[in-house]
């Protein structure tokens, strides 16, 4: 094992929602007067409120329009905890809502949260229970001599792939494991579920072959246990290189962890899911996401030997 050491970069969110609901419903074929309402918000643990945006699904038949696609005339609201927090168009922006306040209140563990947008004769509604922060504890990189062979991709199409064709190249698999603390037993009434993302920054890199390893997983908190108060988890990722004998490019790498309950890991889970349009909504009564997360990230510069070493501030 190659010597490994690591630096915070801080809070960071890493929910992304996917290019559909950001155009808001490319995929449905409802006329404009069936339209879903999209919505798309998170609570971060610890940290303060953050805007909601609210779009409808537009026609395919259109082009899309961003500004008839936005909606500033919904009642949003939340309750948390014992709190009731309405929101408010905000007036730079079309379909994005600003918590009153300017986002004062804080999205604590264990606060228990009923959101809701309402639009015309459409309620959309979401509830759950904000998780415990997690933390990133230890990160360890395994990291082979030599590159090894692969098949690479230029395309996940099968027609785009026989017309660019595959071709052999060399990878380095790195093997990266991240050690967090076990969330403290009763804060949550949900089931527990953690999304663990290895992304690398190079030009070497390539997010095809990362794909059909193991750099982008989801799943329940409880069966990654090592010990009573700590969990652990194993990812891969590639760093391509031209050559059979050429070195390790030096690159960047962000570990992230994000721990939710089922709406959000559901959702994520499926949001590259090859048999879907779009992801598994997390909201009832519309599509999209709203939901409590809590984020860590730590970066982990790795030079072109295999070492790695904290990067700047």
């Amino acid at each position: 094992m190659k010597p490994q050491a690591i630096h915070r970069v801080g809070m960071v969110f890493a929910g992304v929602l996917c290019a559909c609901f950001a155009a808001a419903g490319c995929d449905t074929v409802a006329p404009v007067d069936e339209a879903q309402v999209v919505v798309e918000g998170f609570l971060n643990t610890g940290q303060s409120l953050q805007p909601v945006r609210v779009h409808r699904t537009l026609s395919p038949r259109q082009p899309y329009d961003a500004a008839q696609a936005a909606v500033s005339n919904a009642d949003v609201e939340m309750l948390l905890g014992d709190n009731m927090v309405r929101y408010t168009p905000d007036p730079e922006q079309a379909g994005r809502y600003l918590p009153e306040g300017n986002g004062a209140g804080i999205a604590a563990a264990g606060d228990i949260f009923s959101f809701s947008v309402v639009w015309r004769d459409v309620v959309v509604g979401a509830r759950g229970v904000v998780p415990p922060e997690i933390e990133i504890l230890a990160v360890s990189l395994e990291i082979p001599e030599e590159p090894v062979s692969a098949v690479l991709l230029d395309s996940l199409a099968l027609s785009d792939t026989l017309a660019t064709g595959a071709y052999t190249g060399y990878i380095y698999p790195i093997e990266a494991t991240i050690e967090w603390a076990a969330p403290e037993e009763g804060l949550f009434q949900e089931e527990s579920w953690v999304r663990a993302q290895l992304h690398p920054f190079t030009t070497f890199s390539s997010p095809i072959v990362d794909l059909f390893l193991r750099s982008d997983d989801v799943f329940r908190e409880q069966t990654q246990e090592i010990t009573a108060d700590r969990k652990i988890w194993t990812g891969v990722y590639a760093v391509s290189v031209p050559e059979e004998g050429d070195p390790l490019p030096e690159h960047g790498l962000r570990v992230s962890l994000v721990r939710s309950g089922p709406d959000y890991a559901r959702f994520a889970a499926s949001r590259d899911d090859p048999d879907r349009r779009e992801p598994i909504s997390g909201v009832q009564g519309g599509i999209g996401i709203f939901a409590a997360i809590s984020v860590d990230s730590v970066h982990v510069q790795v030079d072109g030997a295999g070492g790695a070493f904290p990067s700047p501030q």
